[in-house]
């Protein structure tokens, strides 16, 4: 018989809050189902959740440019992983810049001298996870995001690490 748990129960298996719980839930990160105003996750959709890859993407064309540019460098290794997922979400695509393996680390930097201090910023944190060499300003990265971005950043963060 396959079992429906409360969002306390998702979250004592998990380690995390209920409140986080719930609000995975009202973003879709978690498939659940609401009865009334309770929400409930059946069994399967946990196993699936636990045993897949919990990536977040902002929005379609995010996740379809992320998949092509893992496809293009054949991304196995965490810091270009983390660095193509921040680089996925940019509004101009920088797949000339990728290679099987690597970034152009140096054409990208040219190719987004100008662009807005949003996506420079994404481009300083994602070229600094994918080589430690290149380095970023931390506060000068943090302060130019919003919070959209700034879920970008943490979820290449948790992919990194």
């Amino acid at each position: 018989m396959k079992r429906v748990f409360t969002p306390e129960q998702v979250a004592e298996i998990l380690g995390l809050s209920k409140r986080t719980v719930i609000s995975w839930l009202q973003q879709g990160k978690i498939n659940g189902i609401k009865v009334g105003n309770r929400w409930r996750v059946r069994e399967e959709d946990l196993d699936k959740f636990i045993d897949e890859p919990n990536i977040f993407f902002t929005d379609y064309v995010h996740r379809a440019r992320f998949i092509e540019m893992q496809r293009k460098t054949q991304a196995r290794d965490r810091n270009l992983v983390s660095s193509i997922y921040i680089l996925s979400c940019l509004s101009k695509p920088l797949d000339e810049f990728l290679d099987e393996g690597s970034i152009d680390t140096d054409g990208i930097r040219r190719a987004t001298r100008f662009w807005g201090p949003v996506e420079r910023a994404l481009v300083q944190a994602a070229l600094s996870l994918y080589d430690p060499t290149q380095p970023a300003d931390i506060n000068e990265v943090f302060s130019a995001l919003d919070s959209k971005s700034m879920e970008v950043i943490i979820q290449a963060l948790r992919l990194r690490y």
